[in-house]
């Protein structure tokens, strides 16, 4: 595999950046996404490698979703006080905003 880490290495690393990028849309802080978009792009990478025929649009949809959710229960269980911030900035599509920003990054 070219990319550093084994996939469910690079999951959980996602899982942990884009859920600091959330906090800070939550907060005060100036979100930075750069730290987000290049772990979702590290990650769609192997998981594209290890795929026996490549990326399939479905399957992508399906483990952003996964993703999405496993993110937000995480946060909702850690931090009671997000009600407000996921119904402003809805989790899922901040998600989708950076798969879509890392896929065209790495389409360059």
């Amino acid at each position: 595999m070219s990319v550093e880490g084994s996939l469910s290495d690079l999951r959980l690393k996602l899982k942990r950046v884009f859920a600091r990028y959330y906090l800070d849309l939550c907060s005060p802080a100036i979100p930075d996404p750069s730290f987000a978009f290049d772990a979702c792009r590290r990650y769609l990478d192997a998981w594209s490698e290890s795929a026996e025929y490549g990326l399939v649009e479905g399957e992508l949809s399906d483990e952003v979703e996964k993703l999405a959710g496993e993110i937000e229960q995480d946060l909702r269980q850690k931090h009671k006080g997000l009600g407000e911030c996921f119904r402003d900035e809805p989790l899922d599509e901040r998600f989708w905003e950076v798969v879509q920003q890392s896929r065209r990054s790495a389409n360059r």
